[in-house]
């Protein structure tokens, strides 16, 4: 009689230690974890994408937008060695938990008053916990994947975990701008009907009540936020368990080296560093540089509405290239390398287009500028997960958490560099396009020269096939 595997069957073998198994309920964790990835990504792009009405509110600057932003890279370098450390020894339910709890705190920080001088200070301090919540939302999707999916679903897990980030910036461009319309169309509504006296008594009524009105609409969307993140902390502290009672595979129930003595190992692996050099530069860059989308596109005339538009469009696009490019590589694991190259290169030459097409060497054409900027911007982000889990493969035995953290560490300094630049007063814009550019094509070279080594999928591969010998012998 033929020989059947079920849940009993030890597929280690008897010099195993643990079993393998697959839990249905690795979905609800993923969903979990994605929700909460979602939040941080659109709580952080917050104030990008209405930073003309902000400004006009708050009575703030573009140098005010991008501290805005910058206090999210800030608050992971200062936080994010002692989250990854907190992921590797407490597991994921703590981790996941506590960034849960600072996001919601930093939303209910937003809506205490709309008083702009008090409101700008809290606004700062909640923007710097949404940031603190980063290392675990941008860091984790590996690690997770890892600890609750079998070899063959990781990279799609990891893209699915590190996409939801992303979506979070796409829902954040246009959920912004469209409460802001709504509110703004009360006050066209209003303004059309008024007949007011003199043309200087008009203009001072209808500046009064604009900005009312457009600090409602800020106020409603904080409102919105700060609900949604509690509800989310709720969900996450009803049920988030830190790891399955049965390993998804070998690998994942393998001791690691201590997070301290592993993060340190890694200065000693040279292709590794490629890996995370190419992720911080690459793709810390292109982050800063999505979210102040909005200031960049203002002189050559484009809507806060219409950027909102292509950020939207843009993300969108790069979560379903990330997802489709996650599911091929699952099936050609092997060949990561090759296909995050062809995708720097492909990027790289349109966002040298769209550089051009600013600088006035290219006549300016709407049809461009929304190629160029989806396009390149899905292309960058298809390759992260790639690139996490081509750096887990190579810091292997290190873990997942420390790798990926190192990773996400470099990518948040190089956003913070970026910002910091854009900050100084009267810097310009054209800049932020070449910098881009530069960015993506610097790192072209170092991943042709990168030789591409899968430690963590040798064990599995080499376990599996141990044990499929095992049961043919067994059978027989």
């Amino acid at each position: 009689m033929p020989g059947t595997i079920n849940d009993s069957t030890p597929l280690l073998g008897q010099n195993g230690s643990s079993d393998i198994h697959t839990y249905k309920r690795r979905w609800y964790i993923l969903t979990a974890f994605s929700l909460f990835a979602f939040t941080q990504g659109a709580v952080w792009n917050t104030w990008g994408p209405i930073s003309t009405t902000s400004e006009e509110v708050y009575d703030w600057q573009d140098s005010t937008i991008a501290w805005m932003s910058n206090w999210g890279p800030i608050a992971y370098i200062l936080s994010g060695f002692f989250f990854f450390w907190l992921l590797q020894v407490k597991g994921l339910r703590w981790s996941v938990l506590s960034s849960s709890f600072l996001l919601a705190v930093g939303t209910v920080l937003r809506i205490l008053t709309s008083e702009p001088q008090t409101a700008t200070v809290l606004i700062h301090m909640g923007q710097f916990l949404c940031g603190m919540a980063g290392p675990i939302a941008m860091g984790s999707p590996a690690l997770l994947s890892s600890v609750w999916f079998p070899p063959q679903e990781r990279v799609t897990a990891t893209s699915i975990g590190s996409s939801s980030g992303i979506l979070g910036v796409a829902v954040s461009f246009i959920i912004g701008p469209a409460i802001i319309d709504w509110y703004m169309d009360a006050f066209n509504r209003t303004h059309a009907t008024n007949d007011v006296k003199t043309e200087v008594d008009q203009l001072a009524v209808a500046k009064a009540l604009r900005i009312n009105l457009e600090q409602q609409g800020i106020s409603q969307y904080m409102y919105y936020e700060c609900a949604w993140s509690c509800s989310l902390f709720l969900l996450v502290l009803c049920y988030f368990p830190s790891k399955p009672d049965r390993p998804p595979s070998a690998s994942a129930s393998m001791e690691r080296s201590s997070y301290w003595s592993g993060l340190w190992s890694l200065r000693n692996k040279t292709y590794f560093l490629i890996v995370a050099f190419t992720y911080g530069v690459a793709g810390g860059v292109l982050n800063a540089w999505y979210s102040v989308l909005s200031v960049n596109l203002r002189p050559l005339g484009v809507s806060e509405n219409k950027a909102g538009w292509i950020g939207f469009y843009s993300t969108v696009c790069s979560c379903l290239c990330a997802l489709a490019v996650g599911r091929f590589a699952d099936q050609f694991v092997r060949r990561m390398k090759e296909l995050i190259l062809l995708i720097l290169v492909c990027s790289g030459l349109c966002f040298l287009v769209f550089s051009f097409m600013v600088s006035g060497t290219i006549h300016y054409s709407e049809a461009i500028l929304y190629f160029t900027l989806i396009v390149g911007g899905s292309l960058i982000y298809a390759a992260v997960p790639l690139m996490f889990e081509l750096a887990c493969e190579l810091a292997y035995p290190t873990s997942e958490g420390a790798a990926n953290g190192m990773l996400t560490y470099l990518n948040n300094m190089g956003s913070m560099l970026f910002l910091l630049v854009l900050s100084f007063p009267d810097v310009g814009t054209t800049w932020m396009n070449w910098a881009l550019t530069c960015s993506i094509f610097v790192c072209v070279p170092l991943i042709a020269l990168l030789k591409a080594k899968f430690h963590r999928l040798e064990i599995d591969e080499g376990l599996q096939s141990s044990v499929n010998a095992e049961l043919k012998i067994h059978i027989a």
